[in-house]
């Protein structure tokens, strides 16, 4: 913090996207309370940090190593390509676009449903 008056708050800060210059911030008094109490965690809870395999900085390049070492491969969406009407069928296991009265014709979807 570098200065506070009765209605701003000036604070120093790391812009990462523009290669780590440090710059400072002025922001209303009550902004500045609602970001800093976004990390207060709630009576109770406990905050837990990634770190190994799983820490953002090289999640995606360690989890690679680990699946080719383990022989794993990548999984891939399973429904991908398909739409909501395929997708639906598939996990009712039966044909959503017969017609629910004579069940032998089939319905025919809206423009918008054929996604």
């Amino acid at each position: 913090m570098l200065s506070v008056d009765t209605d701003t708050v000036t604070i120093g800060v790391k812009d990462y996207k523009d290669n780590n210059k440090k710059k400072q911030v002025t922001l209303k008094t009550s902004e500045f309370i609602r970001r800093f109490l976004m990390h207060v965690l709630p009576a109770g809870f406990v905050k837990i940090r990634y770190y190994g395999l799983l820490a953002n900085r090289n999640r995606k390049t360690k989890l690679t190593i680990c699946r080719r070492l383990t022989r794993n491969p990548v999984y891939k969406p399973q429904f991908e390509g398909l739409s909501n009407t395929e997708i639906l069928s598939l996990l009712l296991g039966k044909d959503v676009t017969l017609c629910p009265g004579c069940k032998k014709a089939h319905l025919e979807p809206d423009e918008k449903d054929s996604s």
